[in-house]
């Protein structure tokens, strides 16, 4: 016998999938498939857990879809994403605008229609008939354009849409990329953009705070409940009744409570035949002078990682990487390589990663990231503390500071082994790490900077990896040269002739242009004009890998214009 059992996103969001573990002992332990569409490492080992899987054999497919190009602009007023909307719809006929709220869907469809634009709106407070018509005339491509809240687009078959636009910020990155992913499923380019504003994330945290009620508050709706019961022990209330009886100013996590009471067997609900609004009825009451029973640590987890991942997303929209590296990174896919098609590549590009040079410099990453695993275990194998990139940088340094003292840190055997490199260099070279996937922080009370699986193996030396590698301590400042090149401008001649030869290089490689060299670089070397592999080196973005593979042709072509001119 085979059980599938799909969770999407977090098990902390399904109580009943919880129970499957114990579902799968009843039955006999048949054989297991679990799937999800989009799992962090960390909820793919709940997935694990909670299902109390035997050796289970993992595999991900793969997160990285390139023909998406995403992308997240900063808009300060509502009038900025009319803007935005209306460049994309000038360029793409066919895609979904997803919105946070209902209010929200009828404002923008609204606003559509005004244009002329053939729209449907989509959201939780339609009927089921009139939600299952809308959805149809989608489909049936008898309507250009989506204008809904999340609960739209599972079971969308439609392969031509050309974009998906976030008028609002998601909840979460794995949010973000299932409703981006629904763009462009023909495998031809398709366009997404997040109109960031943070102001939306008070939304999102509403939506956190109704879905993870207090228990406290949980206790008092039971208690609104108990008190408003009819002589046949029926209770009558809508969800605004129950919120003002019970203190409540969020209807959401009056809901949410009601659900924990009816999954603990506290109370039943059911419909009323003719009505709309449902009753309810007391099945049990806790033992005399002891309160509701509820798993504390359970709920306090789930709001944990709610806020996490609003947390994630937000940087997500503030970051200055590649968009499609940084959701990579954030499932444990991350190679270290830019999609070279989103909005930060497109503008130039982030620094490329490039492997280590040779085996000292790929020393330096391996004892760092030993460093973190020695800071989450002791030598025995036993919990130490829960400590950020700041204490790991001080231990690794050999820092005798009270707190690195008090914490026994220095009796690590990783205690000053990157002394020689200094903090600047390895605050850089963590944040790093945790860029390229190798090392995550778990956020909470107190952040544990750890390892991931791919950053084990690197550790280990049985797995390869790029970095956007910090300047070693000693060299030459790139950024204290900046100066020197903004008081010479550059020769525009010769800036032509390098960009020429930055597009033949490009197409002969098959890499985006920005990859080769980015236009500051271009600039700086029509500005400088240098000659030697050295005086090239302190232009930014020119590394020992790109010196090695593009600079020989840059250099000549400078050469050759300095001899014409002479």
């Amino acid at each position: 016998m085979r059980l599938t059992a799909s969770a999407s996103g977090d098990t902390t969001f399904a109580p009943d999938y919880l129970r499957l573990g114990q579902s799968l002992d009843e039955i006999g332990r048949p054989q297991v498939v679990a799937l999800t569409a989009t799992a962090t490492p960390e909820v793919r080992g709940d997935i694990a857990a909670v299902l109390a899987l035997r050796d289970p054999f993992i595999i991900t497919s793969g997160f990285r879809r390139p023909n998406l190009s995403l992308n997240i602009s900063h808009t300060a007023k509502h009038k900025d994403k009319y803007g935005r909307l209306r460049a994309i719809l000038a360029q793409q006929a066919t895609g979904i605008v997803y919105c946070a709220t209902r209010k929200r869907v009828d404002e923008v469809t609204e606003e559509l229609n005004s244009w002329g634009i053939s729209v449907i709106a989509y959201h939780g407070g339609m009927e089921d008939a009139q939600r299952a018509e809308v959805q149809e005339q989608f489909i049936q491509k008898k309507a250009d354009v989506a204008v809904a809240t999340n609960a739209f687009g599972m079971g969308i078959d439609r392969s031509d849409v050309r974009f998906v636009a976030h008028f609002d910020i998601p909840g979460s990155i794995e949010a973000y990329y299932q409703e981006a992913g629904r763009a462009g499923r023909d495998g031809e380019p398709a366009h997404c953009e997040l109109f960031f504003n943070y102001a939306d994330t008070r939304t999102q945290e509403f939506f956190i705070d109704g879905n993870n009620p207090s228990p406290e508050l949980i206790t008092s709706v039971f208690r609104t409940l108990a008190g408003n019961t009819d002589p046949e022990g029926v209770i009558n209330l809508t969800i605004k009744d129950i919120s003002e009886l019970a203190g409540a100013d969020n209807g959401m996590a009056t809901s949410t409570a009601i659900s924990h009471l009816v999954r603990s067997s506290y109370i039943q609900r059911y419909d009323v035949q003719g009505q709309r609004m449902k009753a309810t009825r007391i099945l049990r009451y806790p033992p005399e002078g002891e309160g509701l029973e509820f798993d504390l640590e359970a709920l306090s987890e789930k709001e944990r990682r709610d806020r996490a991942k609003l947390e994630a997303m937000v940087a997500l929209c503030y970051s200055d990487d590649c968009r499609q590296g940084e959701i990579l990174a954030y499932f444990g896919d991350a190679d270290g390589t830019v999609c070279g098609n989103c909005d930060q590549c497109l503008a130039g590009g982030p620094t490329s990663s490039r492997p280590p040079e040779n085996e000292a410099e790929a020393l330096i990453a391996q004892k760092a990231l030993s460093g973190i695993a020695r800071m989450s275990r002791s030598e025995s194998g036993r919990w130490r503390g829960r400590f950020g990139k700041g204490k790991i940088v001080q231990m690794l340094v050999g820092s005798r500071s009270q707190e690195v003292l008090a914490a026994r840190l220095d009796e690590l055997s990783t205690y000053g082994i990157l002394r020689e490199m200094g903090t600047a260099y390895l605050n850089t070279l963590l944040r790093e790490l945790e860029r390229s996937g190798l090392t995550c922080t778990v956020n909470g009370e107190y952040p544990l900077c750890t390892l991931t699986p791919r950053g084990a193996e690197v550790m280990r030396g049985s797995r390869d990896f790029s970095l956007r590698w910090p300047d070693p301590p000693g060299a030459p400042s790139k950024a204290s040269s900046d100066s020197l090149f903004a008081e010479t401008p550059p020769d525009r001649q010769l800036l032509d002739k390098l960009r020429a030869l930055r597009v033949q290089l490009a197409k002969r490689n098959g890499v985006p242009v920005y990859v080769v060299f980015g236009n500051k670089t271009l600039e700086q070397m029509a500005a400088i004009q240098p000659t030697t592999t050295e005086q090239a080196m302190l232009l930014n973005g020119v590394g020992p890998t790109k010196a090695k593979k593009y600079l020989p042709d840059f250099l000549s072509v400078i050469g050759d214009f300095q001899n014409s001119a002479s």
